[in-house]
């Protein structure tokens, strides 16, 4: 059973309506602390998956105060141990998020940054992915896939889309832009260094898109919103394997710097499909995990957005199959 602690830092004026709250059923245990003259200590004992409904409960009651902190705290053991849920209860709660809105948000804002580091990261990556094409090496492609970062940035737009939240969603597609135009560029520079023998079946792989694609990319974006919706974000690392976004991006820049602009556009074709499907299926995963704005007014702006969104992914990925099509027939004829 996963735990939170959430410890309130408040004046003493709502101390009494903060105490309240421990008689709430989901509340396992609460206790306080003195802190000074003018505030006190409030911590409050409950499961992950309701620890979302007593923060909206604390927020709402401070709504109108600057002077207080809610710190939410991830607990890995308490004592005495805290009964096991019964079974009626067990499949009531299944399919629950065990992460509230502020945790998730806080986790997928932090990677969704242009930061040295992401961009590092992802230069560096794209430097493995060229030589691993050059060398034909599929081995150190794959390696290359786990260091990339790209996956965080589509989580947080698609995140964004589903608050309504018009800044994550920017952030998510500024910094996805910036990985990607960073790939392109390093991809590019070196394939002009050290050209790649096109016909490898490494290169060739990167080139072709496959109706399997979509699937796996649709089903790679609800493991990835699943990791994070239920606090195992160590999944991501096999989502970060299973999803194309770096290899076909760099299979463009190394075809491109040979003037191959047919095989620029396959490999293009392969980054969108995986892009657009992991988009798509990333928002609707958040929709169905329950993840909502804490306000109603928020979630009447969050539901237009997740209609654009999810339109505009449907008509994308329609023309890619399109693409597709074209693309095998133009190869078998």
């Amino acid at each position: 059973m996963a735990l939170r602690l959430i410890e309130v830092i408040a004046s003493k004026s709502k101390k009494e309506k903060i105490k309240a709250l421990k008689n709430q059923p989901m509340v396992i245990d609460a206790w306080q602390e003195e802190n000074s003259v003018s505030d006190f200590n409030f911590k409050i004992l409950v499961e992950a998956e309701n620890s979302e409904v007593v923060i909206d409960k604390l927020s709402r009651l401070f709504k109108k105060e600057e002077t207080f902190r809610i710190v939410v705290q991830n607990v890995e053991a308490t004592l005495p141990l805290v009964e096991t849920l019964d079974e009626k209860k067990s499949k009531k709660s299944v399919g629950k998020l065990t992460v509230s809105r502020e945790e998730l948000y806080n986790q997928v804002i932090n990677m969704a940054q242009v930061s040295y580091i992401y961009l590092l990261m992802v230069g560096l990556a794209a430097v493995i992915a060229s030589f691993g094409f050059i060398e034909d090496k599929w081995v150190v492609i794959v390696g290359s896939m786990v260091v990339a970062p790209l996956i965080t940035p589509n989580i947080a737009f698609s995140l964004g889309v589903v608050l309504g939240d018009k800044n994550l969603g920017f952030k998510g597609m500024l910094t996805m832009l910036a990985g990607v135009l960073l790939v392109l560029a390093i991809s590019l520079i070196l394939g002009l260094l050290y050209p790649a023998d096109i016909v490898s079946k490494s290169l060739q792989s990167a080139l072709i898109t496959n109706y399997s694609d979509i699937i796996i990319a649709l089903a790679s974006g609800i493991v990835a919103v699943l990791a994070f919706t239920s606090g195992t974000a160590f999944a991501l690392i096999g989502v970060m394997v299973s999803i194309s976004l770096l290899p076909p991006l760099v299979a463009a820049g190394l075809v491109l710097a040979q003037g191959e602009y047919i095989l620029f556009m396959n490999a293009m074709i392969f980054f969108l499909v995986n892009f657009v499907a992991l988009n798509l299926s990333s928002v609707v995963t958040f929709w169905f995990q329950g993840v909502r704005p804490k306000n109603w007014w928020e979630e009447k702006k969050a539901k237009h957005y997740r209609f654009l969104a999810i339109s505009m992914w449907l008509i994308l990925l329609i023309i890619l199959i399109l693409m597709i099509y074209l693309q095998h027939d133009n190869f078998l004829s």
